[in-house]
């Protein structure tokens, strides 16, 4: 007599996340309904389950805390509090990690991310690009900075099923609209993430790629419209001007104002952090920052953050959040180095998510990363990754 398998819920909530991870922070909050669905049937069932022990596991909660200790000992602990516990959002590797899931999972879990991102980026192309006119991309999640990076991310994951099925015409449509929004976006940081994450699986998979990508990439610039052409050219073109002849020596050789308003964020940013070796604490930089903005520059009065994510977490948790945040990446590519497995499909998953964190890594030099609605989707990854470290090979 067969057992009647019981339905998955936590799984299947997991695979609605997925769909709407790209669409809306709101919508999002079905990955907490997953985790507290696979918790209450694994107390339910009595399972002893296998939390993930590997070295980036330990890392991501001394990360985490760092965080908490940034502020503690910040300049306003109270607004702090108020937002720091956002970032318990780290924790969600580990009930991810625990969970049983099969080969077969994973591949639906990234099928439905990409047809949710295909499906954000065709609404985006239609209705706020060519109905709208909006300048630049952000469909349905209302922020262009995160509409552009989750699209980077959905685009490398998309890449690995061409690899697969290159004649499948559902991946190649999925492909044109996520590449073609991700255009749209004018995300700087994330172009630039897609490029170096795109390298990278070509560097594994196909070596040939990189050539092709490169003429690829070519052909394309002196064919798309001028604006995204001085968009891509922005990228290189730096001009700093430096204090000079100034009454106060202490002065000369400062930025006093450049191409780009980052420079000048960013020079603020170092002048909090010489001040505030500590940190600031979370939530503290839009408070502090009119203070250090330079007097000459023309950028906002205030920022949200720094737009850098070394710079914007050691000026918030101090010198040991900055190490933290160093000891965290470093255990990441050592735990994604060093996983062995006889399966293949296995492996390329372990490689692509490895692509991706390394792109987040490259966009996360002009922009701040870890924002509520991107950490979920990051550390979501992070934490079905982290399962395919914990299992034995008989298990995926």
């Amino acid at each position: 007599m067969n057992v009647p398998t019981r339905p998955r819920y936590d799984y299947n909530v997991l695979l609605a996340f997925a769909f709407v991870a790209v669409a809306s922070i709101a919508l999002q909050n079905l990955l907490w309904v997953s985790v507290l669905l696979f918790l209450v049937k694994a107390f339910y069932d009595k399972q002893n389950l296998q939390w993930p022990r590997h070295s980036f596991a330990l890392a991501t909660v001394f990360f985490l805390l760092t965080y908490y200790l940034g502020a503690l000992v910040g300049i306003d602990t109270a607004k702090s509090f108020q937002t720091v516990h956002k970032y318990l959002t780290f924790l969600v590797i580990f009930p991810l990690g625990a969970m049983v899931l099969s080969l077969t999972d994973l591949r639906k879990f990234f099928q439905f991310l990409i047809a949710g991102a295909a499906i954000c980026a065709l609404y985006g192309i239609i209705y706020k690009h060519f109905i709208l006119h909006q300048d630049r991309l952000d469909s349905f999640s209302g922020d262009k900075m995160v509409f552009g990076g989750s699209l980077m991310v959905a685009l490398i994951l998309t890449t690995l099923f061409l690899r697969n099925n290159p004649r499948d015409l559902r991946y190649w449509s999925a492909f044109l609209l996520i590449g073609w929004a991700l255009v749209f976006t004018e995300t700087r940081g994330a172009w630039l993430g897609t490029l170096v994450g795109m390298i990278l699986l070509a560097w594994r998979l196909d070596k040939r790629w990189i050539l092709a990508g490169a003429l690829l990439f070519a052909g394309a610039f002196f064919v798309m419209p001028q604006k995204y052409q001085d968009r891509l050219k922005s990228i290189v073109k730096i001009d700093i001007k430096l204090n000079k002849n100034m009454d106060d020596p202490t002065q000369n050789g400062k930025i006093d104002n450049a191409s780009d308003p980052r420079f000048l964020i960013w020079a603020a940013g170092l002048n909090i952090i010489h001040d505030h070796p500590l940190g600031v604490g979370q939530g503290n930089i839009p408070e502090i920052y009119p203070k250090y903005r330079l007097a000459n520059a023309y950028s906002e009065a205030t920022v949200p953050h720094l737009h850098d994510n070394f710079l914007q977490l050691l000026a918030e948790n101090g010198w040991l959040g900055l190490a933290a945040y160093l000891i965290w990446i470093f255990t990441f590519y050592w735990e994604a180095l060093r996983f062995k497995t006889s399966q293949p499909e296995a492996a390329l998953w372990n490689w692509g998510l490895l692509c991706a964190f390394t792109a987040v890594l490259v966009w996360g030099l002009t922009e701040y990363t870890f924002s509520h609605q991107f950490m979920n989707l990051q550390f979501a990854l992070l934490g079905l990754q982290g399962g395919l470290w914990s299992r034995r090979q008989g298990q995926i």
